[in-house]
């Protein structure tokens, strides 16, 4: 399990309405919410918890830090119940000193991997006083160790390596897709650069792979030719400033090494974007997704430049309308009061005109930026994979590779996903298609259907079905032993004709059955109702 708080860094962003707004709201998705719960308040009503925590905030005035702490765990394992989620939440606040403090979960499962969104008030309700964890992550790890050890869940590493930006840019990596310049140095040139002994050998490592080094504040920084930088420190500790000068001497620009000692041969390497590699070839769909990319950005900038100067015509035009109409109230014989209450009304048709004017113009410029939105790379792929690109499909499915196969019922393919592409809800990062057939909710990960945690019986029937039609009647079970038993006992009671065989390690990457489940048919005909028949 892994267990994360996600900070705001703005104040004016912090928001506990809008946070439970966001982890409450199902998206137009059959499986995005799983349980809701609510400690220390007196309704679990979403609108309630809000209102009491607001009001709750709203007693201390002197806090001036942010009062609400977003903390999200995620599970490797599938399989568990409320009653055990339950708990670990209640001791991963308890550990936290949030024992007390309201809260407001819900269980999502509309992502690759089972995780709980908690919503804590950071102000006490009796006490009113703020408290923040200090030094939290490190808290956090060992708390997760624990529970781990606890209750048998899947162990993750959370020994902290990555700090700071380090950590930062393996998070960007993850989530968008595509190669930080930390990580591109990592790769590149951090030898050379270590290797270096003097600041003529440092400089001429950097110009090779087209980066410059300045000084900024108390240390450096490292920039690439199109203006991206990251601290020196970012990239290694042995590159930051005090270990550079202690090693190399009082730091001499690129201007004041010997140019004798430089080569002057243009850069053969240099820093751009790009997808995080893996097997597949990412070149043509990289270079069409930059092309859009950039087509949208100009589109945007020329739709919001028309927008805008539509608003200042509409503006000026009601000015004008109103200007000339206070013109012919002063040449009106009218008493004074008369007049008066006749330039009051103009000023006030003046005065919702332009917040009309100002309201559609809001509304069609986020319309526009809408349909120029720019994309990271995967949701760009999310996007196309929906379309019907199966490469795309295939690229993202690669970023998982490696990981815990997941529990899923598998088979020879035999019909093609488009068939299921009038049901999609939603696409994953990670390439598997979430999508509703009836009340069942289908999770399909490439290699098999993907039977979610604590699923019920009706549940895994229906899934079994939508593999049979996909997959044919021989289907593998992959798993543990526990939900190979469980799924097999479904089919029995179900009475599919299905039968279920040993999954073929060459092709779905997973370790053989240890029950012996190859070749188990179930058959409901007459009086072998509820019976398995061995062969």
């Amino acid at each position: 399990m892994i267990a994360k708080h996600i900070p705001i860094n703005s104040l004016r962003k912090s928001n506990f309405a809008g946070l439970v707004n966001y982890i409450v709201d199902p998206q137009n998705k059959t499986e995005r919410i799983g349980m809701v719960r609510a400690v220390n308040c007196y309704s679990d009503r979403p609108d309630c918890v809000i209102a009491e925590v607001l009001n709750t905030q709203q007693m201390n005035m002197r806090a001036t830090s942010d009062k609400t702490y977003h903390l999200v765990v995620s599970f490797r394992d599938d399989d568990l119940s409320d009653t055990l989620l339950q708990k670990i939440e209640d001791q991963l606040c308890e550990g936290l000193g949030f024992g007390e403090h309201q809260r407001f979960s819900v269980v999502h499962h509309d992502t690759d991997h089972l995780h709980i969104h908690i919503a804590i008030n950071k102000i006490h309700p009796e006490r009113l006083t703020i408290h923040n964890p200090h030094y939290d992550y490190s808290m956090i790890a060992e708390l997760c160790e624990k529970l781990e050890q606890d209750y048998g869940l899947t162990p993750d590493n959370h020994e902290t390596i990555k700090r700071g930006a380090q950590g930062k840019s393996s998070n960007i990596e993850f989530k968008a897709g595509v190669e930080s310049l930390i990580g591109w140095m990592q790769q590149e040139c951090l030898e050379q650069m270590q290797s270096a002994t003097t600041w003529s050998e440092l400089h001429q490592v950097l110009t090779d792979h087209g980066l410059e080094l300045r000084e900024r504040g108390n240390g450096f920084v490292f920039v690439s030719g199109n203006g991206i930088g990251v601290k020196a420190s970012s990239v290694d500790r042995s590159l930051s400033k005090a270990t550079l000068v202690k090693k190399l001497g009082d730091y001499v620009g690129l201007d004041g090494t010997p140019s004798i000692n430089r080569t002057n041969k243009p850069s053969t390497k240099h820093y751009e974007p790009k997808p995080l590699r893996n097997k597949h070839d990412t070149a043509r769909l990289y270079a069409q997704y930059k092309k859009e990319q950039n087509e949208a950005a100009i589109s945007g900038a020329q739709q919001w430049k028309l927008l805008r100067d539509k608003k200042h015509q509409a503006i000026e035009s009601a000015q004008d309308k109103a200007k000339l109409k206070r013109l012919l109230i002063k040449n009106v014989t009218a008493g004074r009061l008369s007049k008066k209450i006749m330039y009051a009304s103009v000023n006030q048709e003046l005065k919702l005109r332009i917040e009309a004017i100002k309201k559609d113009y809001a509304a069609a410029y986020q319309d526009s930026k809408a349909k120029n939105r720019r994309m990271d790379w995967l949701s760009w792929l999310v996007k196309e994979s929906r379309l019907g690109n199966q490469e795309a499909l295939e690229i993202l499915r690669a970023r998982k590779e490696g990981r815990v196969p997941e529990n899923q019922v598998a088979g020879v393919q035999k019909h093609a996903d488009s068939a299921k592409a009038d049901v999609i809800e939603t696409i994953t990062r990670t390439g598997t298609i979430i999508c509703t057939i009836g009340s069942t909710a289908i999770r399909d990960g490439g290699n098999g259907l993907v039977i979610m945690a604590g699923a019920a019986k009706d549940k895994i029937a229906g899934i079994l079905q939508a593999a049979m039609q996909q997959y044919g009647n021989k289907l593998a079970i992959n798993g543990s032993e526990s939900f190979r038993k469980k799924v097999v006992q479904v089919a029995m009671d179900a009475g599919l004709d299905v039968t279920f065989e040993a999954q073929d390690h060459s092709i779905h990457h997973s370790v053989k059955p240890h029950v012996p489940l190859t070749s188990i048919r179930s058959t409901h005909k007459g009086k072998g109702k509820g019976k398995g028949r061995s062969r």
